[in-house]
């Protein structure tokens, strides 16, 4: 640097081109006018200021800033030599040029001596510019070397300050042995060491045991694999683990080759950043639309989800955009209104929202919710972040749920009203029946009229067969079954219902999966499906069977509603029919609903198909538009344990009527059924006692136990279900037989598990003949048994 300063030229070293300040001391202002021109054609500008006396300079050492003085020697009352002391005593240090007539060699000597700059005699004027130059170069010289000595001294001083005094963690190693030489008080703090103890150590005690190996890899034989700086794990004296921040600078230390480190913990930070990035993750990842812009509404950032929802290509830029782009017209006044101000005023609106598909344009209504989010320090908002979800799924699945309680409603009201007809139609077909038998022989009018009301109570027992259908409430009689086999059998009777000009085409799936179910109930499926697309087809058409294997995962049923995961056989039946609107697709379950004529159906073919289906742990899809006709889609689970062929039981209208002479409990709290039922018995030789509630079966069971051989037992009764007394008498008598009369029961899951353990069942409405033979069937079962 010193090379330097001495080689630069003069201008290098003082802004020659900057005003001179200068304080002139004459005594004649002429003279000191000339000092000033001779400067100016030098090419050196000054803001002079000129005195005269010893009171007037003195009075200018504490006022003017001058740079320089120019003296006359030779002054009145006092001479330059006394204004140079004087200048030095009041502390100021600038360059002092004597200007004289005359100067002796003695007087010159002693100016120099005293530390005056230099001095020019007045006949040789045209020097003094060169000696103001040479004066201001060596004065910036000197002012250069002190203060890069003074920078030196304070630099050592500092770099130790800032040593010992770093925050940050520090210490030197030598990077042969490792050995710690030096280490700051934060490092002690942050570690929990004692100098000495820190001292003590080497670089690599700080790692725990997992690292120290990776440690020492990057000193052997100058290893630039495996980089010192950056990010590593310490042990501090605890045994606890931190993450720091670790930079290193080679450098000598008392002449042995060594390393500066800095050691920042950074186990706040990264446990923010590994938040973060968590956070980030679940927004990447989250299936909801999240969103997030500045305050003027400039969008920041768009979740995949929300891109793909948005119809916004993962490549395309979202820079430039507004959150008002993406909401459909008709929804601005709410955004303008009502969601801005309450988000600038509480910071917070929640809500529905519909936006808009960028390429289709489809009104995608939202979930939304909008919120300010807010400096942490200062607390001031930011940004406004949104969070949206698809209600259409929500909405969907809340359609599904109103129809499916709408449809419970309708099986309960269905249930209920079958149980009171049952009983009702139950004991006029008993007494018609009767009376048919009895005119038989005495009055053929009488006979007729009996035997046109058993016709009709034949019509009202298969609407109500109809209703338990859909009401889910029938006792099933489940095997093992193929549906192929089903549409093999209903198609060989579909010529008596379907017009020659339907054409019918049978498409079955070879290997089928068999289900469980009961045969009769599946026929009812395909024929009243078969009915509903002959109906549809009034001018004929085309009318397809076809079965299928089916298989549903989560996923397939949380993209398409009403789907239920599991393997399904599919009976499928397509017509060409006019087809169905959305509000008709809506309601085709419903009983009583038809679109017939008056007259022309009773509503109840599709909602039987329903019901069927559902009891069957099955479910229906329709698809149908209006002149493209419609498919029905019936998906029965598969039997995943194949069963071995069961016995077809035996058709009971077809046995003969036989009597007997055994004791029969009769429990059932209508007293219409009770009464023809103990007539029609009594007439075939048995003896009756009647039960009109669970409790009096049960005590007149354990009354008369030893006579009783079969108790007849109602499912719903006043006090004591069916099932309750059935375990009653069992617990007193477990061997005494039981048959279960029942149209209707909430207890259909109990009833099944009986019936699976080979507990008998007697269907209401039942007639007289149906009595006698299912009661004597039961009897002679039980006798066989004892044999």
């Amino acid at each position: 640097m010193s090379q330097t300063v001495a080689n630069a030229s003069p201008s290098t070293l003082w802004n020659r081109a900057a005003p001179l300040r200068a304080l002139l001391i004459e005594n004649s202002v002429a003279d000191a006018e000339l000092n000033l021109r001779e400067l100016a054609r030098a090419g050196l500008q000054c803001i002079p200021q000129i005195v005269a006396t010893r009171a007037e300079f003195m009075a200018q050492l504490g006022r003017f800033p001058f740079e320089i003085v120019i003296a006359d020697y030779w002054l009145v009352g006092w001479n330059g030599l006394d204004a140079f002391s004087a200048m030095r005593e009041a502390g100021r240090d600038v360059p002092f040029i004597l200007v004289a007539g005359t100067l002796g060699e003695d007087v010159a000597v002693e100016c120099i001596k005293q530390g005056v700059t230099d001095f020019v005699l007045k006949e040789n004027l045209v020097r003094l510019p060169l000696v103001v130059v040479r004066a201001r170069e060596e004065r910036a010289l000197r002012d250069a070397s002190n203060f890069m000595l003074q920078a030196l001294r304070q630099s050592e001083a500092n770099s130790l300050f800032l040593f010992a005094h770093n925050p940050l963690s520090m210490w030197v190693f030598e990077t042969v042995t490792l050995q710690i030489l030096q280490v700051n008080d934060a490092a002690l703090r942050n570690y929990g060491y004692k100098r000495l103890e820190f001292l003590a150590m080497n670089a690599s005690d700080l790692h725990p045991a997992e690292e120290v190996a990776k440690f020492l890899a990057a000193f052997e034989s100058g290893n630039s694999s495996v980089p010192l700086a950056g990010q590593w794990r310490h042990r501090r004296k605890d045994n606890s683990v931190i993450d720091v921040e670790m930079f290193l600078h080679n450098m000598e230390y008392s002449g042995n080759p060594a390393a500066l480190v800095v050691a920042q913990d950074i186990t706040e930070r990264k446990r923010s950043e590994d938040e973060r990035q968590k956070f980030f993750t679940l927004v990447e990842f989250s299936q909801d639309f999240i969103a997030v812009a500045d305050l003027q509404d400039n969008v920041q950032y768009v979740n995949p989800a929300g891109r793909a929802l948005l119809g916004i290509a993962g490549t395309e830029s979202i820079q430039g955009t507004h959150s008002l782009d993406y909401v459909i017209p008709a929804d601005l006044p709410l955004v303008y209104n009502t969601i801005l101000p309450a988000l600038r005023s509480s910071g917070h609106w929640e809500g529905e929202l519909r936006f808009r598909h960028r390429q289709t344009g489809e009104s995608l209504p939202m979930d939304f919710v909008g919120f300010q989010v807010k400096d942490l320090k200062s607390g001031e908002p930011r940004y406004i972040a949104t969070v949206s979800r698809d209600m259409r799924d929500s909405r969907a699945l809340e359609q599904q749920l109103r129809h499916a309680q709408k449809f419970e409603a309708f099986g309960q009201l269905a249930g209920g009203i079958a149980h009171d007809f049952n009983n009702v139609i139950g004991a006029i077909q008993g007494w018609a029946e009767m009376g048919e038998e009895q005119a038989a022989s005495s009055s053929p009018a009488l006979e007729i009229y009996f035997s046109k009301i058993h016709s009709q109570c034949d019509r009202v027992t298969a609407l109500i067969t109809q209703l338990l259908a859909f009401a889910r409430r029938q006792i099933l009689e489940p095997r093992s079954l193929s549906l192929n086999q089903t549409a093999h059998d209903v198609t060989n009777l579909l010529d008596k219902v379907i017009g020659k000009d339907i054409e019918i085409k049978i498409d079955l799936a070879d290997n089928l999966s068999a289900v469980r179910a009961d045969p009769t109930q599946i026929e009812q499926v395909l024929m009243n499906l078969c009915v509903n697309a002959r109906d549809a087809m009034p001018k004929g058409g085309r009318l397809s069977i076809e079965t299928h294997n089916a298989a549903f995962s989560e996923q397939d049923c949380r993209r398409t509603l009403g789907l239920q995961p599991g393997r399904f056989a599919e009976l499928r039946v397509r017509d060409t029919g006019i087809g169905m609107d959305a509000a008709v697709r809506e309601r085709i379950f419903e009983p009583f609903f038809t679109t017939k004529g008056p007259g022309k159906g009773t509503g109840l073919g599709l909602s039987t198909v329903y019901g069927i289906a559902k009891q069957h742990n099955g479910f229906v899809q329709v698809e149908s538009e209006p002149g493209h006709g419609s498919t029905f889609r019936v998906f029965l689970p598969v039997e995943e344990a194949l069963s071995a062929a069961e016995p077809i039981a035996p058709v009971l209208d077809e046995l003969p009527i036989r009597g007997g002479s055994e004791t029969i409990l009769l429990a059932d709290d209508h007293y219409g059924i009770c009464e023809m039922a103990q007539s029609v018995l009594t007439a075939k030789g048995y003896h009756v006692l009647l039960a009109h509630d669970g409790q009096e079966a049960v005590d007149t069971f354990i009354a008369q136990r030893d006579r009783i051989s079969l108790v007849v037992l109602d499912v719903i009764m006043p006090k004591r279900s069916g099932p309750d007394v059935f375990a009653a008498i069992r617990a007193v008598s477990p061997d005494i037989s039981v048959l279960f009369a029942t149209g209707y029961s909430n207890e259909i899951a109990v009833l099944a598990e009986l019936v699976a353990r080979g507990v008998a069942v007697l269907r209401k409405p039942y007639s007289p003949s149906v009595l006698c033979r299912r009661v004597r069937e039961v009897l002679d079962a039980a006798t066989a048994k004892v044999r």
